[in-house]
């Protein structure tokens, strides 16, 4: 049996959508990848679920919370200002689809627990089955972390775990020949002394060989990142006196799809510090969002994407 949001128009949109300009040589779903540092197999699953975010937002009569896999996705696609909102919110949904900061709190807490908790059990209804664990996992793990962006040419990132038992397992190791020294009870404090640190000295190849493979891994990625930068420096030219144009377009409120747009409900996003605000279901002047293509997408975006402003209607202020 088809399920039936398979034949909505709606899901049929969403599925065709593809938000990168056309030629891009990275995709929606690449830049989602290295962003994160996930595989792009990943990705794309993560893209799949954003449009079934998508499309619970528009069906559901109550506010509805993206994992937080999914709510990065969200926050990447608000940085292709011109497709979130001329193609996705204006043609496709068609309403505006915001993204704000929640207000903090216990009460904001437990309110987007709440809100995540409901997200998965209309997901289950609309789709027929439970939403992936690697992506929407429980709300516990959903609200537990709290991210920050590093610049990875600058620091290591190292997984706890690898670290936790290779040290677990060096201490294992120094305890034991503790225990084993203090059992003869015939040795000197000075042969104690030598027996532990000949023990930690076997251990000194291992964590040597880690530190140079960190030290040759972030030198070859400083020099590729050198390199890439020489490749896509522009050549010299005249200065002209051409400065950045704004290409904000308008809101056409005259747009026969837009009459939906007062029935709808609201939508939020995040939850803990990656939280919204809900959204206006409704086009009106005094919400206009500036145009931009670095990531700063009006005054409603807020969430991780960043400040209120950014460069207005500038194009390309983003980069890669």
């Amino acid at each position: 049996m088809t399920a039936a949001y398979l034949n909505d128009p709606l899901w049929q949109s969403l599925t065709a959508m593809r938000i990168e300009p056309a030629g891009s040589r990275l995709t929606f779903v690449q830049r989602l990848a290295r962003e994160n540092g996930w595989s792009v197999r990943y990705a794309q699953r993560v893209m799949e679920e954003y449009r079934r975010f998508l499309y619970l937002s528009a069906k559901s009569d109550h506010p509805v919370t993206p994992s937080d896999a999914v709510d990065q996705a969200w926050h990447l696609h608000l940085t292709y200002s011109r497709h979130y909102w001329d193609i996705l919110c204006g043609q496709i949904l068609p309403h505006p689809l915001h993204h704000g900061p929640t207000a903090g709190g216990a009460h904001e807490s437990r309110k987007y627990r709440n809100l995540y908790a409901s997200t998965r059990e209309r997901y289950l209804r609309v789709f027929g089955h439970a939403p992936p664990p690697d992506i929407w996992p429980g709300e516990e793990a959903r609200f537990s972390h709290r991210f920050e962006r590093v610049d990875r040419a600058e620091v290591f990132v190292v997984p706890k775990r690898p670290v936790f038992a290779v040290s677990a397992v060096a201490g294992a190791a120094v305890l034991a020949a503790c225990s084993a020294v203090a059992a003869t009870g015939t040795s000197t404090m000075a042969e104690d002394f030598y027996v532990v640190l000949g023990l930690m000295t076997m251990l000194l190849p291992f964590a040597l060989l880690f530190g140079v493979s960190m030290a040759i891994a972030h030198w070859l990625r400083k020099r590729r990142l050198r390199r890439n930068a020489a490749k896509k420096r522009p050549a010299r030219r005249k200065n002209t006196g051409d400065s950045c144009s704004s290409d904000s377009g308008s809101w056409d409120s005259g747009d026969t799809g837009m009459a939906t747009a007062a029935t709808g409900a609201a939508f939020v996003a995040g939850g803990g510090d990656f939280g919204g605000s809900g959204a206006q279901a409704s086009w009106s002047d005094d919400d206009s969002d500036s145009d931009s293509d670095n990531g700063d997408s009006g005054s409603d975006s807020g969430g991780d994407s960043g400040g209120d402003s950014g460069c207005s209607g500038c194009s390309g202020c983003g980069g890669d």
